[in-house]
């Protein structure tokens, strides 16, 4: 008997103009993995036995579809789920960035680095005057303060400006990638077969974007990486590796 119960580790990686892969990446703890094939058939009916009976079957395409489920929030899933480039903000500091004007007492305002610290707002006078902290309410991590009152020890001369030191960051900006085309491993084990070693290469896979990320919940935080498996025109089509993909029982 055969029955299979996977488990294992997923790597996703760009492909070089060879069509070989570049370096996978560990996409972390992947729950659950798919694999699905589909043909598209033309049929053709008999006209002489009075049944129209279907004597031609004709395959017209064949498509390969793949989906896993992502939990970890690291740069190379972001990237793809979300179209997006990932950078590095390093320690340094801000001086003299420009808040709203007018400034409303109670709002958000938004700083453009986040773990920030050493926070201090002035005004616009000659020489400028600083706001006592007291005034203020900052979100340091987030990267964000609340004016609570612009009036106290002015009177103040609009535009406020904010001066502060910031720590390391990473960002993923969202749809600033063209379509990513990976190549996919699955290096499993056949649980049910006393971990059987498996692999499972997808050589060239068409990402789709995230549907969903559900960020607010009581479960933790998963999503869905889905695609579409193209042919690699650059593997013989009689060749022992196929054109779409493999699969290896060890």
């Amino acid at each position: 008997m055969a029955y299979f119960s996977g488990q294992g580790r997923v790597y996703i990686g760009a492909r070089d103009i060879n069509g070989n892969p570049a370096g996978l990446t560990f996409v972390g703890n992947v729950p659950e993995l798919k694999v699905s094939l589909s043909v598209e058939t033309l049929e053709h009916q008999e006209s002489q036995s009075g049944q129209r009976l279907t004597d031609l079957q004709l395959i017209k395409t064949k498509k390969g579809e793949f989906a896993c489920t992502l939990e970890e929030l690291i740069a190379v899933n972001l990237e793809l789920a979300l179209y997006g480039s990932t950078t590095t903000a390093t320690p340094g500091t801000v001086t003299g960035e420009r808040l709203p004007n007018p400034v409303t007492p109670g709002s958000l305002n938004l700083l453009t680095r986040q773990n920030v610290s050493a926070v201090q707002i002035r005004d616009s006078s000659t020489p400028p005057l600083t706001l006592p902290a007291s005034q203020y309410n900052v979100n340091a991590q987030h990267g964000s303060l609340v004016l609570l009152d612009v009036t106290t020890g002015g009177p103040y001369t609009a535009p406020f400006t904010v001066d502060y030191a910031h720590g390391t960051a990473q960002s993923t900006a969202m749809f600033t990638q063209p379509l990513p085309e990976r190549w996919i491993r699955f290096e499993g084990l056949n649980t049910a077969d006393g971990n059987r070693a498996v692999v499972i290469d997808l050589y060239r896979v068409a990402i789709n974007p995230a549907k969903e990320l559900s960020v607010i919940t009581d479960e933790l935080l998963k999503f869905e990486l889905s695609g579409q498996v193209l042919a690699d025109m650059t593997k013989p089509v009689g060749g022992d590796l196929g054109q779409f993909g493999r699969l290896v029982l060890l």
